[in-house]
């Protein structure tokens, strides 16, 4: 409930309560009143901002194999603004949790829609237009995400919602080989020498990578 501070209400605002505007601010008649505790908390959620509205990720744990620990728990992975993004607490990057071309539904906390396809040039430009540090990882850093508790994605289904078990683009190039670069299968979490001609998705990431 919100109070107006206007002449027609002002019998009904409570002796403690005031709304301050810039020129008009008085204070509370009765300081020593304890106050609502609706407001003070009304007032910390707008103090403190998204961050403490934030929502856990759930565990992932039962998308395992029976007998395997998980790799990448989603207790490492914090999530950021609306949950369109997680900072890998381990690593110190920041990844979109949706691959390129789908996009995050906050309230059902997943990814909609089908990744986009591109070659490896394409991938490469289409990260240099998105901006705000975004960019496509290393091969190590794309690595760094794979779950090996289970396959087909290789990936954590809570962290990384309707991930497709396909080839990710990094940016690292093969240098023993002409015109291939290296990518990362999501179904089999193994990382592949292919041709820049070939299709993959894109998810981009930014931030430097911490030694473990």
């Amino acid at each position: 409930m919100f109070w107006r501070a206007d002449r027609g209400s002002r019998r009904s605002v409570p002796k403690d309560i005031r709304i301050c505007f810039a020129r008009h601010c008085r204070p509370a008649r009765d300081a020593t009143r304890p106050r609502d505790p609706v407001y003070l908390l009304l007032g910390l959620l707008l103090w403190a901002g998204p961050e403490i509205q934030a929502q856990e990720i759930p565990p992932a744990t039962d998308a395992c194999f029976r007998g395997l620990a998980e790799t990448t728990p989603s207790a490492e992975f914090t999530a950021l603004e609306d949950g369109a993004m997680v900072r890998h607490e381990r690593t110190g990057l920041e990844w979109q949790r949706c691959a390129f071309g789908q996009r995050w539904e906050a309230e059902s906390r997943t990814c909609a829609g089908r990744p986009a396809v591109h070659t490896w040039k394409e991938a490469v430009k289409r990260a240099e237009q998105v901006g705000d540090g975004w960019r496509l990882p290393t091969g190590d850093e794309l690595m760094t995400i794979v779950e090996r508790c289970h396959d087909g994605p290789a990936i954590n289904p809570q962290v990384f919602p309707n991930t497709p078990g396909v080839l990710f683009w990094s940016s690292s190039i093969d240098t023993g080989g002409v015109g291939r670069v290296w990518a990362v299968s999501f179904f089999t979490g193994q990382p592949f020498r292919v041709g820049t001609a070939q299709n993959g998705r894109i998810r981009l990431v930014r931030g430097t990578m911490q030694a473990p």
